[in-house]
């Protein structure tokens, strides 16, 4: 299962909502793995050549957005303004 990052107003219910979704995954033996989709992180990922190997992030959005088309494709995403 992958859960959502995001920076904007919606943050605070997106960091309080992640322990809950983990305390229920958990019980099931899933595992939540966490996607940085902010409009910060998609900017830093757009720009690769102007920042340091250990600086680089992946475009999770377009990651997702593949995953999203397949049939496995389990994701918690809560508003935000960059997808």
């Amino acid at each position: 299962m992958i859960y959502t990052h995001t920076d904007e107003a919606p943050a605070l219910a997106t960091y309080s909502f992640l322990p809950v979704v983990e305390a229920y995954a958990s019980t099931a033996g899933v595992t939540v793995e966490r996607r940085d989709i902010s409009l910060a992180g998609r900017i830093i990922a757009s720009f690769p050549e102007h920042l340091k190997a250990e600086q680089r992030i992946d475009d999770a959005l377009a990651e997702l957005g593949e995953l999203a088309r397949t049939p496995g494709a389990n994701i918690i995403k809560l508003p935000n303004i960059s997808a």
